[in-house]
């Protein structure tokens, strides 16, 4: 699932978004609009990484949590819920009441992470402009955009491991 799920707690509001950068954007755009006091993503091994990185880089406090607490915590008040809106919704409330400790990032943490991803989104618009030169391009124009492409898309795996080993090597996994 290349899903983020959002739940604001005490509004209610709920939303999704997808795990590509412009999702992630969106998602912390949304969250530096409301303020939030915490936002905490189960550590699952999914798409945390990234995710906390885009919140990183906007200032925003996080939490990860064990899958594990959350079960428990689900377990204790009798909802064991999985569904989307019911697990989004669930940790919400796990936040509002256990409170889990923010983790914040060194600042030449969040720095790197900014960068990356300001890396990524500058690739991101070549790879659009690259892409739209393909149609109505000779042969041999469109084997060289090709090779570019191919060469483009593999950076942005390498800025996105990046990214992800910039989280996972950090203070807030220790």
């Amino acid at each position: 699932r290349n899903i983020i799920e959002v739940a604001v707690r005490p509004t209610g509001e709920l939303w999704t978004s997808n795990t590509h950068e412009e999702g992630m954007a969106e998602t912390a755009d949304k969250l530096r609009y409301l303020r939030p006091e915490l936002v905490v993503m189960e550590a699952n091994g999914t798409f945390e990484l990234p995710v906390a990185g885009a919140l990183a880089s906007e200032g925003l406090p996080f939490a990860l949590v064990h899958p594990r607490t959350v079960r428990d915590f689900a377990r204790a008040i009798g909802r064991m819920s999985r569904t989307e809106k019911g697990q989004a919704g669930l940790l919400a409330y796990f936040a509002e009441l256990v409170r889990p400790e923010i983790r914040t990032l060194p600042t030449d943490v969040v720095q790197q992470l900014k960068d990356l991803r300001k890396r990524r989104q500058d690739i991101t618009q070549i790879v659009i402009l690259e892409r739209s030169r393909l149609n109505g391009s000779t042969p041999v124009v469109q084997k060289d955009v090709q090779a570019h492409l191919q060469f483009l898309e593999k950076s942005l795996i390498v800025l996105d491991d990046q990214v992800n080993r910039t989280i996972r090597y950090s203070t807030i996994w220790r």
